[in-house]
């Protein structure tokens, strides 16, 4: 099984606790990334409902996903995997947020993907990156407005 590795690194004219606290609400995901998410399990932490433990369900037409929060540090890192759906055998996601100015922040978003059935993940790296990087570069535009 080949593992495919998704790197974007993408600006934003916002402190970094606004990006982290848009990029943590799962409802907010969807207007970022342009996929229909919604949380189905909150966190057993009450301070953050998305964080660890949470459960999101991403719902694109034909085959949707569950990805569960492993790792949530306020305002640095969010980290998920895939727990349930998908023909991926293998995918997990890293955001780390990182403060640039008082007025400004980045994000580095690496995303693992493998699958067991030959081209699925490497067809689906293409996509799922053209999806993100589209949303991560709109997202930043709104920013600026």
């Amino acid at each position: 099984m080949n593992i495919y590795l998704i790197k974007l690194h993408q600006e934003f004219d916002a402190p970094v606790d606004k990006v982290w606290e848009d990029f943590n609400d799962h409802a907010n995901l969807t207007a970022i990334l342009g996929q229909n998410v919604k949380r189905i399990k909150d966190s057993d932490n009450p301070e953050n409902i998305n964080g660890v433990g949470s459960v999101r369900l991403i719902e694109i037409p034909f085959a949707p996903f569950e990805e569960t929060i492993r790792k949530s540090v306020k305002p640095t890192c969010i980290e998920y995997q895939i727990s349930k759906g998908t023909p991926l055998h293998h995918h997990y996601g890293k955001m780390q947020f990182t403060s640039l100015s008082a007025e400004k922040s980045a994000l580095d978003y690496s995303i693992e993907l493998g699958s067991k059935i030959p081209f699925i993940a490497g067809i689906l790296k293409v996509a799922t990156q053209n999806s993100i990087e589209a949303g991560l570069k709109k997202y930043a535009a709104q920013l600026k407005k």
